[in-house]
């Protein structure tokens, strides 16, 4: 008996002791990831007030680790095409891009480091084997500007927004990008959102142009001192090779930004005056050349996501403004208007709106005699009078954009590595990112291998072609 009572006093001395070395459920933490830096809510909310991209449809926010570089970008090939035909000197080799959003590899409604190495000049320069530099967000600010993810599609698409390590900061009344510190020269010429005649490292109206912010994380005192304007820092750079893609952001900024009563056609017919030809004529005396034409932003699926059907379903009664001076409205018609996503149709579809609702000519992309804004917003004048034309006279070969996003667009586009290409979206496609604008990185490796061709057919060279595959869901 004595026996069996020390061995319950022993047992339950174990048992204490044992109980006593467990922490406690509070004690118990979940391991932080340290390459992961959240961002302030205030400063989020400041980002959201400022970008359309980002503000508009959204639904919270989320967090995603930036990706390593080696995860996002393929191998190098494994040997360097020749390049004589293009070189002025032999082992020496420049690369220029010139362009907007595309270039810049702007996608998923903002500007990121993925998105900036998978931009389709630089996967040009990797197949090339040249140096390329890039106003990079460095690996730490990897989530950039900030951009989104799919949260739902119906009734339209909504987004969260992506909100760690942002190269983001503020400044005054507004945000600024970080800048960028690499003291070197870039050979990537490309600002999200910038002016086709690259007249303004900072213009005037900056509600119709956001292209200064990237300009400043790049441009600093001394060039701004030397150069007046944009045009003119970059006719003085030296190169080999200068791919040009302007145009595309334009368009993209007048439906999204100051909508149809804001649409502009893109200046057909003034091929000998037009800002940005005149660089090109300036540069093709001392470089070989190539130039991307400019697709029908109208059909992107971001800008066709509001059907008649939805509307219907709306079950309000819509007038839209005659034009944009006017206080004259009327009664909504499906077969010649079309409802743009902007500020005032959010609310619309979140059902703030009810009974009557007057909608002003920003909102809505009309077909009426007097005020065509679709036939404006179509680029195939541009393409025919402007790039054709100037591409003709400097011996200059032109990528068809407009023809292969018609071909993506229509369905059953195959790489020549065997990929399908589906331009579904908010879900089931690879070629758009999640803002219905630009391409996701296998969309931007499309585009590289169609300039690619490009240049191979009319130079006489011999660049190899990325293998689409590696893109698939990066």
């Amino acid at each position: 008996m004595k026996k069996s009572f020390y061995h319950l006093v022993l047992i339950y001395l174990l048992l204490s002791k044992c109980i006593a070395c467990t922490p406690t459920i509070t004690e118990v933490k979940e391991e932080i990831d340290p390459s992961i830096v959240p961002s302030s809510p205030t400063l989020i909310e400041v980002i959201k007030s400022e970008s359309n991209w980002l503000g508009r449809f959204n639904v919270g926010d989320t967090i995603i680790k930036v990706q390593s570089d080696k995860e996002v970008l393929p191998e190098k090939p494994s040997k360097a095409p020749d390049l004589s035909k293009l070189q002025k000197e032999q082992g020496k080799f420049r690369l220029v891009s010139v362009g907007g959003s595309l270039s810049a590899g702007f996608r998923d409604g903002g500007l990121y480091r993925s998105g900036q190495l998978t931009a389709f000049p630089h996967l040009i320069a990797l197949q090339m084997g040249v140096s390329f530099t890039q106003p990079l967000f460095s690996e730490a600010e990897g989530n950039g500007t900030g951009y989104k993810v799919i949260s739902g599609s119906e009734p339209l698409a909504s987004f969260k927004m992506v909100t760690n390590n942002l190269g983001v900061i503020s400044e005054g009344k507004e945000t600024v990008y970080s800048p960028f510190k690499e003291n070197t020269s870039i050979d990537q010429f490309a600002f999200p959102e910038i002016n086709k005649g690259l007249q303004y490292f900072r213009p005037l109206s900056l509600i119709t142009d956001g292209s200064y912010k990237y300009l400043n994380r790049v441009v600093t005192s001394e060039i701004t001192t030397k150069f007046k304007t944009p045009w003119e820092w970059i006719d003085s750079q030296d190169g080999d090779l200068f791919i040009f893609e302007l145009g595309l952001s334009d368009l993209v900024r007048y439906l999204s930004l100051t909508g149809g009563g804001g649409i502009s056609s893109l200046d057909a017919g003034y091929v000998t005056t037009s800002r940005e030809f005149l660089l090109m004529r300036s540069v093709s005396k001392k470089a070989k050349g190539v130039m991307l034409n400019v697709p029908n932003v109208a059909e992107f699926p971001y800008f066709k996501q509001i059907t008649t059907d939805k509307v219907t379903k709306l079950g309000v009664k819509i007038f839209v403004q005659i034009s944009v001076h006017s206080e004259h409205f009327r009664p909504f018609d499906p077969s010649i208007d079309r409802l743009l996503p902007t500020a005032t149709v959010e609310k619309l579809f979140k059902g703030e709106l009810k009974g009557e609702v007057y909608l002003k000519d920003t909102d809505v992309l009309s077909k009426e005699d007097g005020d065509d804004e679709v036939t404006n917003i179509i680029s195939n004048s541009y393409n025919q009078n402007e790039v054709t034309r100037i591409a003709k006279e400097l011996n200059w070969p032109i990528v068809d954009l407009n023809s292969l996003y018609k071909r993506i667009q229509a369905g059953g586009y195959v790489t020549d590595d065997g990929i399908s290409i589906n331009p579904a979206w908010p879900k089931g496609g690879n070629f758009f990112s999640a803002d219905g604008v630009y391409p996701t990185a296998l969309g931007q490796a499309v585009i590289a291998n169609e300039v690619i061709k490009t240049m191979n057919a009319h130079y006489g060279i011999q660049i190899p072609l990325l293998q689409t595959r590696f893109f698939v869901n990066k």
